[in-house]
């Protein structure tokens, strides 16, 4: 008996850290390019502007602390880590919540892994719960200072977390239809405060997003492969496929392999519409553009990716784009303010403190190992995509 009690609690403590890892090392192995379109449909400054901005919608705590943890997914690495302690996170306060229920608990590190698959679906959501999930643990168990805490937290709750706040009323069943209301009257009081429809509002301002033209898993893995400039890997994968951004990606991908030459792309590359059909492949057509020197077409695609994001963000790394692209074509005044934007974010610093000083010395880059060359494209191709 002692023995089997002994394996027993051997067992719920060490599940839960499998359970983590193992999301973990799913999002990291299978879906890393997920991670990665999270942190480039962002722009995430360590400024109180940004903070405060956050904060007049509800919910902009929990957004906010969102983004703030996908600025790290920048490295895929970071974000598995992450991933994997929200997972260990949801499964101790669940078994806090309901302790007669261990298996129950290993439930929401496995939700938490699904929405990370799923891109529409932003961090924000699962932040929210997680917070909520902890307010419960640390409401008063007398039932009279409870019920003060509950009415108390409501309209808080709301403002700083959105709807997830509605999971209060798990802790008063009895009075649940009361809260409820109170609930519904702060939401529709909300809308007072916001330029949010009523739709948007009970259903979360950043839990989920709309997406016109939306992102396919494909897309989203060339776009991974491409910019982490992995050529073998995009010819392997997508030889096949249909879609016009990905073809293209495949023929610069023959190109970098020695497989054709260069004068040989323009007969088989794709610029129509149909290839800047979703913010994926937008951020496809910029990389393919860039590798090929054509600067102007390539900042139109990243601007066009930048305006897909679905929650109207600005994009990090579509700013380093534009940064690169005006200091190039001489516009280092412009490139100055993209720079200045970067400096304020923490994956794209050190990069954005590299390119100050070509941008503050432009006849500096004609010794840079890489843009001198986009240089001397751009000076002397006379074409309209390179202008």
């Amino acid at each position: 008996m002692k023995s089997f009690k002994k394996k027993d609690i051997i067992g719920r403590l060490c599940l839960p850290f499998i359970v983590a890892v193992g999301v973990a090392l799913v999002l990291l192995w299978v879906y890393p390019y997920v991670m990665v379109a999270r942190e480039q449909s962002l722009l995430f400054l360590w400024n109180a502007d940004y903070f405060y901005e956050r904060l007049m919608i509800p919910g902009g705590m929990a957004q906010w602390l969102g983004e703030c943890l996908v600025q790290f997914f920048y490295n895929p690495y970071a974000g598995a880590f992450i991933y994997g302690v929200l997972c260990l996170m949801a499964q101790l306060l669940t078994s806090r919540l309901i302790p007669r229920f261990f298996w129950f608990s290993l439930l929401p590190p496995l939700l938490i892994g699904f929405l990370a698959t799923r891109f529409n679906i932003p961090l924000t959501f699962t932040i929210a719960l997680l917070l909520t999930m902890l307010l419960m643990t640390l409401l008063p168990k007398q039932q009279k200072n409870r019920l003060i805490c509950i009415a108390v937290l409501i309209p808080i709750g709301y403002w700083l977390l959105g709807p997830a706040i509605i999971l209060l009323l798990l802790s008063c069943i009895k009075w649940s239809p009361v809260f409820a209301i109170w609930l519904a009257a702060c939401m529709l009081g909300s809308l007072w405060l916001t330029p949010y429809p009523l739709r948007q509002i009970v259903r979360g301002i950043d839990y989920y997003w709309e997406e016109t033209n939306p992102n396919t898993m494909e897309e989203m893995e060339c776009d991974f492969l491409v910019k982490t400039k992995r050529w073998k890997y995009v010819l392997d994968r997508f030889s096949a496929s249909e879609n016009p951004a990905v073809q293209n990606a495949v023929w610069v991908a023959r190109w970098q392999c020695g497989l054709v030459g260069k004068s040989d792309l323009s007969a088989y590359l794709d610029f129509s519409g149909r290839a800047l059909h979703s913010q994926s492949s937008a951020f496809i057509m910029s990389d393919v553009c860039m590798q090929l020197g054509m600067l102007q077409m390539a900042g139109r695609c990243a601007f066009e990716a930048m305006e897909t994001i679905p929650n109207y963000n600005k994009s990090a790394r579509v700013l380093h784009r534009l940064a690169v692209i005006n200091i190039i074509n001489g516009y280092t005044e412009v490139a100055l303010k993209y720079i200045s934007l970067l400096e304020e974010t923490f994956a794209y610093r050190d990069i954005a403190q590299r390119l100050r000083p070509l941008a503050e010395h432009p006849e500096t880059i004609k010794i840079h190992p890489i843009y001198k060359q986009l240089k001397e494209i751009y000076d002397n191709t006379d074409d309209t995509f390179f202008y």
